[in-house]
């Protein structure tokens, strides 16, 4: 049997490149197909054609089933660009990143999830980023916890005014990257409702009157038949209001009962509890 040689090898390689292209622009063409039917079915042009949920099945069935020494997080990597790509293809994707500073890492982060080619405005200010998502052109926000001091975010979702806007995934999904981002994580927030995906992790915001402590509103939550995971950030609003963000384990409805029951039993010293999103569990 004769050996096989370096150029065999590389004439195989082109052999699958070639095939793998094909299956790539049959995706793309599958992808343009929907795209047309959802025009189709709203009667309008394409509306925003993000899905999160969607997104998220796809690659846990991939990371799932991948074998071989090929990383796992490369192979996430490389089919978000596909994903993203196909995405844009059926209408373009602005995402408004918050970024006070180059080299910071929200960016990079950002890109490595919503693709190369995706259209990005840096913002100098979290309202900044917030007003673009909500009145200007973006239809996807990149915001991280503590990083301007003059607004909190998850407190200004949970406000009525804002209740269009949720979060919807936590970045870096594989966890941190390598290099990209220096260990950073960020939230995406969108208009999209927050769709559970079988593996989820709620964001609650507690507003309390300033009488409870952290450890009882805790034990309260948890009482009250809600998982509370951890504790992301905190907040002052006013002299008296404290507010927490907390992370709860599973998905959970901002129109579940348990949180108007605990409300109502603690009779003004909970005076919100308000679901702004949530995300997928980590791939790690």
């Amino acid at each position: 049997m004769q050996d096989v040689t370096i150029q065999d090898l590389r004439a195989q390689i082109d052999s699958v490149d070639d095939q793998m292209h094909d299956l790539l622009m049959q995706r793309m063409g599958l992808v343009e197909q929907i795209g047309r039917l959802k025009a189709q079915q709203s009667d309008s042009v394409p509306s925003f054609a993000l899905r999160p949920k969607r997104e998220i099945e796809i690659m846990r069935r991939l990371w799932q089933r991948h074998k071989g020494n090929l990383d796992k997080d490369v192979m996430i990597r490389i089919w978000r660009e596909i994903i993203s790509a196909g995405v844009n293809l059926q209408s373009a994707v602005t995402v408004a990143v918050f970024m006070p500073e180059r080299g910071m890492g929200n960016l990079e982060i950002a890109r490595d999830y919503f693709g190369a080619y995706t259209s990005m405005l840096s913002c100098r200010s979290v309202s900044l980023v917030l007003k673009e998502l909500t009145q200007g052109e973006a239809n996807v926000a990149i915001l991280s916890l503590n990083d301007d001091k003059q607004t909190c975010w998850w407190y200004t979702l949970a406000q009525e005014y804002k209740r269009s806007v949720n979060v919807f995934l936590k970045l870096p999904l594989t966890g941190p990257g390598h290099g990209r981002g220096d260990g950073r994580s960020a939230y995406a927030l969108s208009k999209l409702p927050f769709e559970s995906t079988g593996e989820d992790k709620t964001l609650l915001v507690a507003e309390t009157d300033g009488s409870l402590s952290l450890s009882t509103l805790d034990l309260l939550l948890k009482a009250g038949g809600i998982p509370t995971n951890a504790i992301c950030d905190s907040y002052t609003p006013d002299m008296m209001h404290k507010a927490y963000l907390f992370e709860v384990e599973g998905y959970l409805s901002d129109q579940d009962e348990r949180l108007t029951a605990l409300i109502e039993k603690e009779n003004g010293k909970i005076t919100m509890l308000r679901v702004i999103g949530g995300y997928p569990v980590e791939f790690c």
